[in-house]
């Protein structure tokens, strides 16, 4: 006999219909949870999101590619257990990215033997260097095969892990370029094999090894995809789940406060008064916004508060968006993504950005229609021009505000001109989105994409626990381990979804 649900009682309430958050109650929903998840905005997904435009166009906010959705591999794994594998289509991406580097352009092979192959023509130098740096590479990812593997109990891979996992271990203390240098000493080569830094929000001398190779092998020993869809795609889907297993999704409602009675989280209050209680709750909002808004600051222990508020937050991004009348091919885009490098550095080049110096700084361009032509519903090409940025280059002042996205717009413009004569004419609908949008649409602080900055001292165990001093309250998302990303993201919610479950059955005898 189905169980009697009260509409405003649940097994689980979570805050934020963000990628974590949803893979989070997607995953418990099918584990026989009554799950509810409240998001302010119009429709789910966060960052893994789309947007309408006039005119029928249909703008993915955030996703470029996806790596690890052949079966047996992580995110395949991950979307499959919130059972949604199968309501998503992955499109194999014709190559990983391309590269506009000293006025050349050169494509990145998928296969990892042809890019290394390309990387000795380039640097006959480091030949036998990048020969052991490939073979490291592979080695890597035979350890985080063993891992993963969840057929190994947890406590044989803590016994194995040093003999099993070196390169793990000694990369999870490195950035991105101590590790290359222990292989490289061109600079430019390290600075051309880490061209997509900006997708981890921190240049190679900053950016945590982790973050930087464990999506490397996944583009290149797993395939690189885009889902049909967009990453509106995911986020319907994961919906679709929890509302499949009795669960609700409340789109337009903002949680206003978590309920703390007793030491422990028991429900939520809405913006419109509602009160909803549960027996776990979820926060995929930031910490800064758990703890300081949406909690009185006696509930909750102030060293805890305080060492989250220590640590350093990491970039957002501005994009152009573009709906253009017709197929960019017609002006020589043919390019899935692109990236165009003005500077070589990726210090000075994240340094430009920081600065707000984008005339000198390195930019990317995603051809949303050539990854899927079906994206906008009226057939029309969509394209998008970004870079990372910081919301201290955007003032608050509405006039200032309004007058420099004129100016950034006019610029952006003016650099796809100059690379693809005649497209600005095609151009029939553009949005500025900067960190102030960002902000505005997440509540993330400045604007974050990736959370907490990913360095070596904030990535793997350093990064900030799911688990809170407060009894009955989680955290997921970009914010918490593992990390940023949509493979961190989701990992958190469907890990921390498990642990819930196992202690939910507990209290509620299932």
């Amino acid at each position: 006999m189905r169980r009697k649900i009260n509409m405003s009682s649940y097994d689980v309430l979570v805050v934020g219909a963000g990628i974590g958050g949803l893979c989070a109650a997607a995953r418990l929903s099918k584990l026989g949870h009554q799950v509810a998840v409240f998001e302010h905005h119009v429709r789910p997904g966060g960052y893994a999101t789309n947007f309408p435009r006039p005119g029928k166009y249909e703008f993915d906010v955030s996703l470029h590619a996806m790596g690890s959705l052949n079966e047996g591999e992580i995110c395949y794994e991950i979307f499959s257990k919130c059972g949604i594998m199968n309501r998503i289509t992955p499109v194999t991406k014709e190559h990983p990215y391309t590269v506009v580097w000293e006025g050349k352009k050169i494509t990145i092979p998928q296969n990892p033997e042809d890019y290394l192959a390309l990387l000795q023509d380039l640097f006959p130098q480091e030949k036998e260097s990048l020969t052991q740096l490939f073979a490291d590479l592979y080695a890597f990812n035979k350890e985080m095969q063993f891992l993963q593997d969840a057929s190994i109990p947890k406590l044989e891979k803590q016994e194995q892990s040093l003999i099993k996992a070196p390169l793990f271990i000694q990369w999870s203390q490195m950035t991105t370029a101590e590790v290359m240098k222990q292989y490289v000493k061109d600079e430019e080569l390290i600075s051309f094999f880490t061209l997509l830094w900006p997708y981890y929000g921190l240049p190679p001398q900053k950016l945590s090894a982790h973050y930087f190779f464990v999506p490397w092998l996944g583009y290149h020993l797993e395939g690189t995809y885009y889902i049909k869809g967009g990453a509106q795609a995911i986020a319907d889907a994961l919906t679709a789940v929890i509302q499949e297993h009795g669960g609700k999704v409340y789109l337009r409602h903002e949680v206003t406060e978590i309920i703390v009675a007793d030491g422990r989280a028991t429900g939520i209050k809405t913006k419109k008064g509602e009160i909803f209680e549960g027996k776990w709750i979820i926060s995929n909002a930031s910490p800064h916004m758990t703890f300081s808004k949406l909690m009185r600051e006696e509930e909750i222990d102030t060293s805890y508060r305080e060492g989250y508020e220590k640590l350093e937050i990491g970039p957002s991004v501005t994009q152009l968006y573009l709906g253009l009348k017709e197929d960019p091919a017609k002006y020589h885009l043919v390019d899935e993504d692109i990236v165009f490098v003005k500077e070589k550095d990726p210090s000075k080049d994240y340094q430009y950005l920081k600065n707000g110096d984008y005339q000198k700084a390195n930019f990317g361009i995603t051809n949303y229609y050539k990854l899927d032509p079906e994206l906008s519903p009226n057939g029309k090409p969509v394209i998008v021009t970004a870079f990372i940025d910081f919301i201290e280059n955007w003032p608050e002042d509405k006039a200032a505000y309004k007058k420099r996205k004129e100016e950034v717009t006019q610029y952006l413009l003016s650099q796809l001109e100059a690379h693809y004569p005649g497209i600005t004419r095609s151009i029939e609908v553009l949005e500025l989105g900067t960190p102030r949008t960002m902000q505005k649409y997440t509540k993330n602080p400045a604007g974050a994409v990736y959370g907490f900055a990913q360095t070596v001292e904030q990535s793997g165990l350093h990064r900030l626990a799911r688990k809170t001093p407060l009894d009955q309250l989680s955290l997921v998302g970009a914010w918490t381990r593992p990390g940023g990303g949509y493979q961190g993201a989701a990992a958190s919610g469907a890990s921390e979804a498990e642990k819930i479950h196992k202690k939910l059955s507990h209290l509620i005898g299932k």
